[in-house]
């Protein structure tokens, strides 16, 4: 297992790791060691996961021993109670690691990475009695019955109703003190609970004090009661948070609440059950202990909420009710309902619901008690006993057609909302109360990242967007900004409802059903657009031709994403079903951005090949809260030493529509051996300001098309020359695992391919010098050298070699893939209807990046013949001719080749390898450090096609200009190919008599 030496410490890692990991591993431990908060990206496939953990547990283990042993006492407080101690008492001073992943299932995929490492923390899992709970009649209650029928079975010690599972917790952690030194999961602890009798929902519990490492889901850290009732030493405690692209949204809507008419109506009804039941068990049974005047004071207060509601003035269906969150207070206190008063409240709430279900789990009705949530808007509302929160709150009524069951129907119904428009008070305890040293937030899709810190309030200083470690020729990304037959793609209202829009949209999908293999999936921007479009499809223009809908039908099975969450598996399960129909050529699934399909599905190899966005999906502007979201904002100034930038109305708009975008674009290309196709089908993609949004990782490899026949034509070729090259998924990926690096055996990871990918063969001794990688912002370079294997001498790739480089504190975190390109000029919005065919000669400018940013490269001390090793190649096809006006083939469309055709300076020899190094020597020394910097990143900008040989010669020239750099000019001139060498002499002459 190789052992890497990244910031003075030493990290064990299962695989030879790739450059961008190495990166990603220097920033969790610069993060850990500077007490700073971190945001780093990762793409998904890259081995986050695997990095976090391994990086997150050097640190750790840096420190001091992980923590062994515990030993074990019962004492007899309320529900039971064990004391746990410590072993090695001084291993609890160091630093506790929080890891929190949204589900429980993506936190038992992360134990399984933990597995995989050589690390053995002292380590916890907590999960909730639903999941946990073995005894017999516990386990099939819910809710608020389940908790207290344990509780009060764990009180007992004897007799028939207790629980023996709790009291075996003890012998068995007293004779089992390693228990979490291994990794173990929920399904790990059920299973010794079944086997050996303890409790697995109290071992959990007991486990988590002490532990180097515990693991839950984000709602045990962000909900405030969750919190409270964990027992750990949160000063000085690492909280990690995993797939935390959601986790803005998510921490404001657990600070808010929506309460309806028709829940408040139930909650009524419950209210009124309460009184009969309480005075039933009291004449029955003569069980005074509830109240039926209690539970009379709660169901007057809920009518009268409920005539408030009614009550207020609504005179715009579209505007609302809508005022200052400070209102909800007056609102309650015309109820009597106070900080004083509220926690008796929600005292006769709790006893109330737990009336309710027991009632329910007698009757075996399985109805879910309502009242549960009045007691947790309470406590929503009335949080510490203060009020300064609700400044970052709008209290706001609206009106909607009731669409509950029954007489209600049809009828007028009004929801009470109080939203919270700062995220930042679900985290803001950890900042300020708790002491916590840093807080990781992660993902493979975080970008825009400027609305995190604006967001949550928090300062993050340290950030990464990484690249993915696939090569080029496994992504096909383009900007489709008209259609067949030359319709712009515009999804916005002022275009999306024109049948020409829709009727090309969809032939433009009928073309890429036919050509993408296997699985498409196509995202719309909302089920309003999904719904139109898809029905629009489906009509028949006349009698004698097949509709849009059954044109794509003849090539891929449809399946469209369901509304309803209840049938959500049943779509997955018959995509798949479909997808594996070998009468079909694949299936397509027809989704929204934002639905589920978007949002943490894995569509790895064959059932996702290409994904289709067919247009921004910017959230309904007259939706309430996202207009109250934005005045928030708009209205927010900046006081006097804050250290957060405020974010517009508009910045946070549109950086939300793009986050759900890269959401959607992440559901492919899941792994390093994958590959497929990311198609923008908006012609908004084309520009610079909102290319800048995409993921980082994918803009280097997006490419703006002027004509549609253009995308047919290289998106095909692309799936053809693909499909033979990359392994297909069956040898690669075992037992549907996620597909993360790990994966791979570290036989497959060869660094080369990674840091520069070459389209013509490569001479069997040539060497990698140097791994370089260039910070744009500071204009240095810096090295990943020094961070080899520190039980070896020197890490070793097949013939390649690293050597030592510059400190790791250099590492820029934007690293690979990150080669200049240049922005093409606006797409032209010809008419595309003509056909784009092979023999043709294009009539257009090079297809060029879109992306105008500069992107930071690899430099390897090469031969210089290999960049122009490409130039005289010929098509297999024979015929095809795609050169600009210099003579020069297309960027945008990569022909193939035929090596047998390959000239032969295209391979570099042993002598040319040698002669390059002493020549790029030369140049190091005559030009400046910035000036070498454009001098590398013109060869790999030509050697990855983001810019035309032309454009690369004239760029040399200039840099080579002057009488002391005229030898450079003349032996320069040896390595280019020699149809060229009347257009670089040109070039030079120009540069001479300027000068």
């Amino acid at each position: 297992m190789p052992t890497y030496k990244i910031r003075g410490i030493d990290v064990d890692f299962p695989y030879e790791a790739y450059d961008s990991q190495l990166v990603y591993m220097d920033k969790v431990i610069q993060s850990l060691q500077e007490k700073r908060n971190a945001l780093l990206e990762s793409p998904t496939g890259t081995g986050k996961t695997l990095c976090l953990l391994c990086a997150t547990l050097a640190w750790r283990k840096s420190l001091g021993s992980f923590t062994t042993g515990m030993s074990t006492q019962t004492g007899g407080k309320s529900e039971g109670k064990i004391e746990v101690s410590l072993s090695q008492s001084e291993s609890s001073t160091f630093s506790t690691i929080v890891y929190a992943s949204r589900t429980h299932s993506q936190i038992r995929q992360v134990i399984q990475e933990l597995k995989r490492t050589s690390y053995r923390p002292k380590m916890g899992v907590l999960g909730s009695r639903e999941q946990l709970c073995i005894h017999d009649e516990v386990k099939l209650l819910r809710g608020k019955t389940q908790t207290n029928a344990c509780r009060s079975l764990c009180r007992r010690k004897r007799g028939k109703h207790h629980c023996s599972h709790f009291h075996r917790v003890a012998d068995y952690l007293k004779d089992n003190s390693h228990l979490g030194e291994e990794p173990v999961d929920i399904e790990d602890l059920v299973n010794i609970g079944r086997t050996f009798g303890p409790c697995p929902y109290y071992l959990s519990k007991e486990l988590h004090k002490f532990v180097d490492i515990v693991f839950a889901p984000y709602n045990y850290l962000i909900d405030r009661g969750y919190r409270n009732s964990l027992q750990l030493s949160w000063n000085n405690s690492v909280l990690i948070f995993d797939e935390a692209h959601n986790l803005e949204s998510i921490c404001a809507d657990a600070a808010s609440f929506d309460l309806p008419s028709w829940l408040l109506t139930a909650c009524i009804k419950e209210a009124e059950s309460c009184i009969n039941l309480s005075i039933e068990r009291r004449d029955k049974t003569n069980d005074k202990s509830q109240n039926p005047d209690d539970f009379a004071i709660l169901r007057a207060l809920l009518l009268k909420l409920e005539k408030r509601i009614s009550e207020v003035p609504i005179e715009s269906k579209e505007l609302g009710y809508t005022k200052p969150g400070p209102y909800i207070y007056e609102l309650l206190a015309d109820l009597n309902i106070t900080h004083k008063t509220a926690s008796k409240l929600i005292s006769t709430i709790d006893v109330a619901s737990t009336l309710i279900e027991e009632h329910n789990q007698q009757k075996s009705t399985g109805t879910v008690c309502r009242l549960d949530r009045i007691g947790e808007i309470l406590e929503i509302v009335f949080r510490d006993g203060r009020t300064s929160h609700a400044k970052c709150y709008r209290v706001h009524v609206r009106e909607v057609e009731a669409w509950a069951v029954n007489d209600s129907k049809g009828k007028v119904s009004r929801t009470l909302s109080w939203w919270c428009f700062n995220p930042g008070i679900a985290m803001e305890d950890f900042r300020n109360k708790y002491g916590v040293r840093s807080i990781i937030l992660t993902s493979g899709t975080l970008s825009p990242m400027e609305s995190f810190a604006e967001e949550l309030k928090l300062d993050f200083p340290i950030r990464l967007e990484n690249p993915h470690v696939i090569t080029p020729n496994q992504i096909w990304a383009g900007v489709v900004p008209v259609g067949p037959s030359g319709h712009t793609f515009n999804s916005s209202y002022r275009t999306r409802d024109s049948p020409e829009y829709k009727k090309d949209l969809g032939n433009a999908i009928v073309n890429l059903a036919r050509i993408v293999p296997d699985g498409l999936l196509v995202f719309f921007p909302s089920y309003y657009l999904l719904d139109q479009t898809i029905g629009s499809w489906k009509s028949v223009s006349n009698e004698n031709s097949m509709s849009i809908w059954d044109r794509i039908c003849k090539h891929k099975k449809p399946v469209i994403e369901p509304r309803e969450s209840s049938s959500f598996p049943l779509s997955i399960k018959d995509y798949m079903t479909k997808l594996n129909d070998t009468s079909t050529s694949g299936a397509v699934f027809f989704a929204v951005c934002r639905g589920k399909v978007s949002e943490g599905l894995d569509f790895a190899d064959h059932a996702g090949r290409a994904v289709v966005i067919t247009g921004l999906p910017f959230a309904t502007s007259t939706d309430p809260k996202v207009r109250l979201k934005r005045e928030y904002l708009d209205k927010q100034s900046r006081p006097q030493g804050e250290l957060f930038k405020v974010l517009t109305g508009d910045e946070w708009y549109n950086q939300q529509a793009s986050r759900a975008v890269n959401q959607a674009v992440g559901r492919v290309i899941r792994h390093r051996h994958d590959y497929g196709a990311i198609i923008l089908c908006d012609e908004r993609f084309s520009h610079q300001h909102r290319l800048s949004q995409v993921s980082r990782w994918l803009q280097p490899h997006i490419k703006c098309f002027s004509r549609f026949g253009e995308v047919v034509f290289t998106l095909t070729r692309f799936f053809r020359d693909v499909g033979t090259q990359c392994p297909t998924k069956a040898p690669l990926l075992e037992a549907k695992k996620e597909g993360n690096i790990g994966e791979v055996p570290a036989s497959e990871l060869h660094m080369e391919k990674l840091v520069s990918p070459l389209t013509t063969p490569m001479a069997q001794n040539f060497s990698l010098k140097a791994s370089s990688f260039l910070d744009t912002k500071n204009g240095r370079a810096s090295f990943l050298g020094e961070i080899v294997p520190a039980n070896r001498s020197s890490l070793s790739f097949d013939n390649c070699k690293t050597v030592h480089c510059k400190s790791s504190s250099d590492i820029s975190g934007k690293v690979l893939l990150g080669r200049k390109t240049l922005l093409s000029p606006e797409c032209e919005r010809d008419d595309l209807a003509d056909s784009y065919q092979p023999g043709e000669k294009s009539k257009d400018t090079p297809v060029a990046p879109c992306s105008s940013r500069k992107r930071k490269f690899v430099a390897g001390e090469y031969d210089l013949k290999q960049y122009f090793g490409n130039s005289n190649e010929h098509s297999s096809l024979g015929v095809v001719d795609l050169r600009d006006k210099d003579g020069v083939t297309s960027t945008g469309v990569e022909l193939t080749r035929q090596k047998a055709h390959l000239p032969a300076d295209s391979v570099p020899s042993a002598g040319d390898e040698t002669q390059g190094s002493v020549f790029l020597a030369q140049v190091r020394g005559k030009l400046s450090a910035a000036e070498y910097i454009d001098f590398v990143g013109c060869m790999k900008a030509l050697k990855t096609k983001a810019m035309k040989i032309s454009e690369v010669l004239q760029c040399i020239s200039r840099l080579f200009s002057g009488p002391d750099r005229l030898p450079l000019v003349k032996r320069f001139k040896d390595y280019i190919p020699a149809k060229y060498h009347s257009l670089y002499e040109q070039y030079v002459e120009e540069k001479t008599l300027i000068t």
